[in-house]
């Protein structure tokens, strides 16, 4: 990748792109256009893309909650075709300093226990699954329910 990678905050001008990563990355369990469209300008939180050579290849929609100071990061996917190249930890890497700067005490998510390579991402960014979600996917699948503290909190 020797073009410059630009992480951004979404515009709805990007919805066709996030559908189209959102479709091939989750099947059944892909959230819809509507959907999007709220987290993108409604959500109490951010929705970022990440840019390379003028197409979105990758992104991350994180929802805060004031009243528990929790970050929860509600869906995050890099198009199959840009992976390798360290994009889910730039994400996570803004997740984390969104929620810091924001004074925020944990970051929570929900992982397919099938998606090793998701899940050791997770890990090597100190998240820990706290119990499996039964059944939490279309197909019936489970999830691990993980969480991250926030440097300096103490919950």
């Amino acid at each position: 990748m020797d073009t410059e990678i630009i992480v951004r905050q979404a515009v709805i001008t990007d919805l066709d792109a996030i559908l189209e990563i959102e479709t091939t990355c989750f099947g059944a369990d892909s959230f819809s256009r509507k959907q999007f469209i709220y987290l993108i300008t409604r959500a109490k939180g951010i929705f970022y893309v990440v840019i390379y050579e003028e197409k979105v290849i990758a992104y991350i929609s994180l929802i805060s909650n004031a009243r528990t100071r929790n970050l929860r990061i509600y869906s995050v996917a890099v198009h199959p075709g840009s992976r390798g190249k360290k994009l889910g930890q730039m994400l996570i890497d803004k997740a984390v300093e969104f929620a810091e700067l924001r004074q925020l005490r944990k970051i929570t998510l929900e992982v397919n226990v099938t998606n090793e390579p998701a899940i050791g991402l997770y890990l090597k960014n100190k998240f820990e699954p706290t119990h499996i979600i039964a059944n939490y996917y279309a197909d019936g699948s489970n999830a691990y329910y993980m969480q991250r503290k926030i440097a300096g909190d103490k919950i």
